[in-house]
Parts: C-alpha cells; sequence; structure tokens
C-alpha cells in the first residue's frame, strides 16, 4: 500500500474511473476543504455513509458484529447505511471503491491502523472517515470522538462535522495517534502469535526474540543510542490515555517524541513500571522533545516500527515529522458555534 506521499489531489473522484463513476449522483464539496477552514454543519446524510468492518480487528472476534448491529438499531440507522466487511489488507481497495460510488463518509469499524488505511486511501477525494472503537485500544477514537463508546458515536451522528486531523510521519509512512520504534517493537508479533497459536508458542517466539532486543538501538548525529523511540501527537500521555486530559482534536503543538536507552530487563521492567505509575518523565535515561517544524532523523540497522499500532520496515533510517493535515474526519464532539 503506498502511504501518504504523493498524495492525490484534491480533484473529482470520478477522474479515477470515469465509466464507473459517470452514474453516480452528483458531488458535492465537504465544507471545511475550503482554505478558512471554517466549521459548517454538513447536513448528515446516512444515505452518503458507509462503514468499512475489519473482520481481523482485535474487538471484532468478541461479539464485534452483534454490537455494531445492536448499535445501529439504537441509532435508528438499521438498513440505512451500507456495510462492508473485509479483511484489513482489503481496506484500501473497498474504501476507494465506496469514494468512486459517491460516499462522502466512511465509518471505520475496526483499529487505530484500520482508519489510518482508509484515512490514506481517501485523502484527497472529497470523503471524511470516521473511526468507530472496534480494535483493541480505539486511541484515535478518543481523540475524535473524546470517547469510545460505540453506541454514543453513532447516536451523535447528527451533530458530527467535518475538521482536518493534524498527524505525523515516519519517512513515507503518516499517522494520526502514535507510533513505536526500535527493536522492542518487534514485540508486536508476540501479541500476533498469541492470537493466532495461543501463549505457548507466543513464549517460544519471545525466547527467540529476546537476544535481539539490546542488539541494535537507533541513533542520532552526536545523540546517544535509543532502545525504544514513541512519536505522538502532541503529547504522548495523552495519546496513550496515561493522564486524565482529553486527547486535542485540533493540536497544533506538533509531535512529541521519546527517547529511552534500555541496557537490560531491569532497566525495561523499572521503564514498565514508571509509565504504569505515570512517573516516567522523571527517568535519567529518557529525553523528550517536541518538533512542529522540520524533522529528527535516526539511524540504525534494520529499523522496525509500529506505525498506529501496524508494523512496517523502515530501511536503515526513519525521519520523523509533523504533518498539520494529516486526515479528514468526521468528529462527534460538540463545538460552539
Amino acid at each position: 500500500m503506498t502511504d501518504l506521499i504523493p498524495t492525490i489531489p484534491l480533484i473529482r473522484r470520478d477522474t479515477l474511473d470515469p465509466g464507473e463513476c459517470s452514474k453516480s449522483r452528483a458531488l458535492r464539496p465537504l465544507e471545511t476543504l475550503k482554505l478558512n477552514q471554517d466549521r459548517r454543519r454538513v447536513g448528515f446524510d446516512p444515505n452518503e455513509m458507509a462503514i468499512l468492518v475489519n473482520v481481523s480487528a482485535g474487538a471484532y472476534r468478541l461479539f464485534g458484529q452483534h454490537r455494531l448491529g445492536w448499535a445501529l438499531t439504537r441509532a435508528g440507522l438499521a438498513n440505512r447505511v451500507v456495510i462492508r466487511r473485509c479483511a484489513g489488507a482489503e481496506l484500501h481497495e473497498q474504501a476507494q471503491e465506496l469514494a468512486r460510488s459517491g460516499r462522502r463518509v466512511i465509518g471505520v469499524y475496526g483499529g487505530d491502523g484500520s482508519a489510518r488505511t482508509v484515512s490514506l486511501a481517501v485523502r484527497g477525494l472529497d470523503v471524511a472517515i470516521m473511526p468507530l472503537p472496534g480494535g483493541t485500544l480505539n486511541r484515535l477514537c478518543y481523540r475524535v470522538h473524546g470517547h469510545a463508546c460505540l453506541n454514543r458515536t453513532l447516536s451523535n451522528l447528527k451533530q458530527a462535522q467535518p475538521i482536518w486531523l493534524s498527524g505525523g510521519r515516519a519517512n513515507e509512512h503518516a499517522f494520526l495517534v502514535a507510533s513505536g520504534f526500535g527493536p522492542w517493537m518487534t514485540l508486536q508479533n508476540v501479541r500476533e502469535t498469541i492470537r493466532r497459536s495461543g501463549l505457548y508458542h507466543a513464549f517460544a517466539e519471545l525466547k527467540s526474540l529476546r537476544r535481539d532486543l539490546f542488539s541494535a538501538g537507533l541513533q542520532q548525529p552526536n545523540q546517544p543510542v535509543s532502545d525504544v523511540v514513541i512519536a505522538a501527537i502532541g503529547r504522548v500521555d495523552t495519546a496513550f490515555g496515561l493522564d486524565s486530559g482529553m486527547p486535542d482534536l485540533e493540536t497544533d503543538s506538533g509531535l512529541e517524541v521519546a527517547q529511552a536507552r534500555l541496557k537490560n530487563l531491569g532497566a525495561a521492567a523499572w521503564l514498565a513500571g514508571a509509565v504504569l505509575l505515570r512517573r516516567w518523565r522523571g527517568l535519567a535515561n529518557l529525553v523528550t522533545r517536541t518538533i512542529s517544524d522540520g524533522e529528527i532523523t535516526m539511524g540504525g540497522e534494520e529499523i522496525f516500527g509500529l506505525v498506529d499500532g501496524e508494523p512496517v520496515s523502515l530501511g536503515c533510517q526513519v525521519k520523523l515529522s509533523f504533518l498539520p493535515r494529516a486526515a479528514l474526519v468526521l468528529t462527534t464532539r460538540p463545538f460552539s458555534d
């Protein structure tokens, strides 16, 4: 899948497939695409919305289909909104197909990575996405809606408004919540093994990974090596729900980058405890910085990363930067006129 760079220009969607889209109804632009970025109500029409369901997402396996059906019925949207189920690998193609058919809003029932994939697929096509909590952490839902309650989100669609969401970029990969880099990100493989094969196989994989966790960190010029690098929109604490603050929907504060040096398992356990107690900022082996302009460049051997929870390989160098207009989203947060 091609990520954010290069982007699709703001053109009519029917240029993607003239034969297919010539039969669709006239397209009306979303008001927030104008440069003044004034918030104006769209006049929500369920007939212009579709929901993409990632059947591979974490929460979908546990009564996810029934939860979505109940929430749609309670909101009065049952049989009024198109539901399309697909695997995670098919989200990009399915999102563009829905955009070509004239859908102006695409709800994404899945995790943060699912919503990110769909937002990149329709970026520049005058289509807004609306994240719905169907994943493991659902931190993008907290940022966009202020909560991760499916019933509440669908019931508040009448007050929904489109708005540009800021994000970050790691090389050509855009993200909307947070990303992590370094050898410790390979622990994501253990989680996926638990899902597929159970705890026994996960322990076996963890044993094979332990030698690599301290072997290849990331380094900037004239800076110490970092084993873990976390980049988040606004503040790391807020992005991961480590403080009581509400995630900022329109943050212009930039991208916060936290870097930690973990020399052994004891240091890793100490950092984990400090994070749980919300006292990690005072650690001597950890530094933070915020960037709004420019970029941070780090090098390593084979850099593994998690971009909004999705694994990516970044080669031997990663460049982090802030992205003011990363995705067009539909938020149900109340705004004062």
